[in-house]
């Protein structure tokens, strides 16, 4: 996977053109690497606009920025406290959360807050394994992977710096 250069909050690229977060470059390469989806990708996004962080609005932006490189994702915007059924069946609890689906079926991979950093990196890594099914891993790691039998929750946090 090529390394991005974007913005994190409240930062500016020098050279992205307009008031993009991905420099014109970044959307090149991104464009190209989103190229292999297949299915159809769905982003669930979900904000709270009164009392929520400025980083909803910047989950929104990323967001709305890979979707305009590839025909096949999609951005639903879910309100964290109105849209109670769909938070519940996705077991949002915090927000901004991004929910990730292929082809309308739910993934299980979540992310929380704005994906900016290393985070931007994971959510294209992910985007392309709902919109491929290709999963990236050496075989011993898948059979390790397939060896767990118990249901099991995986977080991984990241703080900026």
């Amino acid at each position: 996977m090529a390394v991005f250069r974007y913005a994190s909050i409240g930062e500016p690229l020098s050279d992205n053109q307009g008031m993009g977060l991905l420099s014109g470059q970044d959307e090149t390469v991104l464009k190209q690497h989103l190229s292999t989806i297949s299915r159809p990708v769905q982003l669930v996004l979900f904000t709270q606009a009164f009392g929520g962080s400025e980083t909803g609005q910047v989950a929104k932006q990323i967001l709305n920025e890979i979707a305009g490189l590839n025909d096949k994702i999609t951005v639903v915007e879910k309100n964290f406290v109105l849209d109670t059924e769909d938070k519940a069946k996705y077991r949002i609890d915090k927000a901004p959360a991004i929910v990730i689906l292929s082809d309308d079926v739910d993934t299980r991979m979540r992310m929380y807050g704005a994906p900016t950093g290393y985070e931007f990196v994971g959510l294209v890594e992910a985007i392309l394994v709902a919109g491929t099914g290709n999963i990236d891993l050496e075989p011993e790691t898948m059979a390790w992977i397939q060896a767990v039998t118990t249901p099991t929750h995986i977080q991984v946090f990241s703080t900026p710096t």
